[in-house]
């Protein structure tokens, strides 16, 4: 019988109480999982009965004040009386489970035929049986002595490619089956090899599910085999061994190292940014591999990636929006500024970038550098309206505090030296504007993720609090703000969270949505965008490429993503070849918007 032990400390013992989570193994009981060196608990588990009548495993030790104790719940797939049996040691009942199982075909007392070859140097049966002391345990493999007399005899051509025929030759019965294979050839592994190196940068993320959607990869293992039947070959076709993908990932690793010697992470971002740098500007694309010290304790990864032309179009934009994705890469956040092309009709990357940190010093530094760049690939300084009279007019995003005040702290720096007046408030001196001053003079909340926070309180609030929130995202001016703002306060404890967060936490957001708190000119509001559409569009069509990427496969296929972009927007403007038949004009975006609307209201 498998032991199954409470790892909990006595604390008549010692005061240092362990806590370890304890598993079942198979369908046939659990195996004991144990620390070195853990006091073992002296007290018994029992079954017993909650009021809903379902089962449990506890440790008698096991209190209200003392929950270091094993507790198992969820019982209700196991045989309970078979649990029962094994925790009384009540052999009788135990053999007569045990019995009735066996003649089912499975349990302990079934014959087991496993064998597994001596090079793979397993000493122990997968299956669980019972000894003879009546325990359960893994069976111990025992070397097989046979006395097969076969002999092979193997004749090879001197001369293979003119007579391509081996002979084999059997000499004597062979009395057992042939072991499994356990080594791929290596002229096979030499195929594996060429094929996966085939893929190129996709090589990066590769994976035994992801290579064989490869459709790159799988053409050329169809002419590797000659391949013509219906079907798509699998890796098997090409050795048996291959059937098995952990043995496929291991080869995967082994040749992922030899082409990229310091890894997908972050070191190996460092290596193509050096490679990059011997290039001219204009075909650069990964411009920084950083890490920054934020605190003590504290520090974060930095990646940038942008063209001559993205930075073209950053810089020229006047209306953009900000957004990050949490999807893409493994560990990491992807950040990106995108505007809309007028001339194209369609919105544009100007900045790609890769973080590990969503604080607002992070965010500092990486606005800091993206301008940085552009700068030296444009020979133009960043501008804002309100700050050198051009620029950007808004700047839109989804609300999130890291990227406001980050965005805001940037502003700073730029004002650090600026003796200039406010042209919004014109007793205010530019270089005297805080963080949050500056963002109410060109920042825009997400309309779509100021609905959505507010609608997931509906079920909290009255319907009065709840359009009394909804209102507060407007660019008209209510008749009494005061009014409003009292009815929120007065709709209960998670109401009075909501606003104290707007402004008190994120001081920035009121003004970043209700425009008569905010210092933006009432057409430059109307004229910006007011959501982030254009990003969350971005982030899914880049999704589509491929999620839960390392660094240097989000990396590469980002690359992929903004050069088929650029090359879309050289077609248009030199044949007038649009990507849709329709133009995306502004009237069209709208129709869209309301028929959606319309739709939404309907289900």
């Amino acid at each position: 019988m498998a032991s199954l032990e409470c790892v909990g400390v006595d604390h008549d013992d010692t005061d240092d109480i362990r806590m370890m989570s304890t598993v079942t193994d198979n369908e046939q009981g659990a195996a004991q999982h144990s620390l070195p060196g853990a006091d073992t608990c002296r007290g018994k588990l029992v079954m017993q009965v909650d009021k809903f009548n379902q089962h449990y495993i506890q440790c008698q030790l096991r209190s209200r004040d003392d929950l270091s104790h094993l507790i198992l719940h969820n019982l209700q797939e196991f045989d309970t009386g078979y649990l029962q049996a094994l925790l009384d040691d009540d052999k009788v009942v135990i053999a007569s489970h045990e019995q009735d199982v066996r003649d089912n075909g499975y349990g302990p007392l079934i014959p087991c035929h496993f064998v597994a070859s001596p090079s793979q140097q397993k000493q122990l049966c997968p299956h669980w049986h019972q000894s003879n002391d009546g325990t359960l345990a893994r069976g111990v493999l025992l070397k097989w002595e046979h006395r097969c007399t076969a002999k092979f005899d193997i004749y090879v051509p001197e001369d293979l490619p003119a007579c391509p025929q081996v002979a084999v030759v059997c000499r004597n019965p062979h009395s057992h089956p042939p072991p499994a294979p356990i080594k791929t050839p290596p002229l096979l592994v030499d195929l594996f090899q060429t094929l996966l190196l085939d893929m190129d940068w996709q090589l990066a993320d590769a994976t035994p599910c992801r290579i064989v959607l490869d459709s790159g990869f799988m053409r050329g293992l169809c002419i590797a085999l000659g391949w013509v039947a219906d079907r798509s070959p699998c890796l098997s076709d090409i050795h048996p061994l291959l059937a098995n993908l952990d043995h496929v990932r291991r080869l995967i690793n082994v040749f992922h190292f030899e082409k990229y010697p310091l890894g997908t992470g972050f070191e190996g971002a460092r290596l193509l940014v050096d490679e990059e740098n011997k290039q001219s500007r204009e075909q650069r694309y990964v411009r920084c591999a950083e890490t920054y010290t934020l605190t003590a304790k504290t520090e974060f990864h930095l990646v940038i990636c942008m063209t001559s032309n993205m930075s073209h179009r950053l810089l020229g934009a006047k209306r953009i929006s900000i957004d990050t994705s949490f999807k893409r890469l493994h560990g990491w956040q992807e950040f990106e500024i995108e505007a809309w092309d007028s001339e194209h009709m369609r919105s544009v990357m100007g900045a790609r970038a890769f973080t590990t940190s969503q604080s607002a010093q992070a965010h500092l530094i990486l606005f800091r550098r993206i301008f940085e760049i552009a700068e030296e690939d444009t020979g133009l300084s960043v501008s804002f309206q309100h700050i050198h009279g051009t620029g950007y007019e808004s700047v839109v995003a989804d609300g999130h505090m890291g990227q406001g005040l980050g965005l805001g702290m940037f502003c700073v720096e730029l004002c650090k030296n600026n003796n200039t007046f406010c042209v919004y408030e014109k007793q205010c001196l530019l270089r005297d504007l805080d963080p949050y001053a500056h963002l109410r003079r060109f920042y825009r909340v997400c309309v779509t993720h100021f609905k959505r926070n507010v609608q997931a309180l509906r079920t909290y609030v009255s319907s009065e609090v709840y359009s009394a929130m909804l209102s507060l995202a407007s660019s008209e001016p209510h008749p009494d703000i005061n009014k409003t703002l009292a009815t929120i306060r007065g709709g209960g404890r998670k109401a009075q969270a909501w606003l104290k967060d707007k402004l008190e936490t994120n001081k920035f957001v009121l003004a970043a949505i209700y425009r008569p708190a905010s210092l933006i000119p009432k057409v430059i509001w109307r004229a910006c965008p007011s959501t982030t559409n254009g990003n969350e569009q971005a982030h899914h069509s880049a999704n589509r490429d491929g999620v839960n990427l390392t660094l240097l496969g989000g990396i590469m296929r980002g690359r992929d993503f903004d050069e088929r972009a650029a090359q879309s927007m050289e077609v248009h403007t030199s044949l007038g070849i649009n990507t849709r038949d329709q133009d995306a004009t502004h009237v069209r975006r709208a129709t869209r918007s309301i028929v959606r609307q319309a739709l939404v209201q309907r289900r």
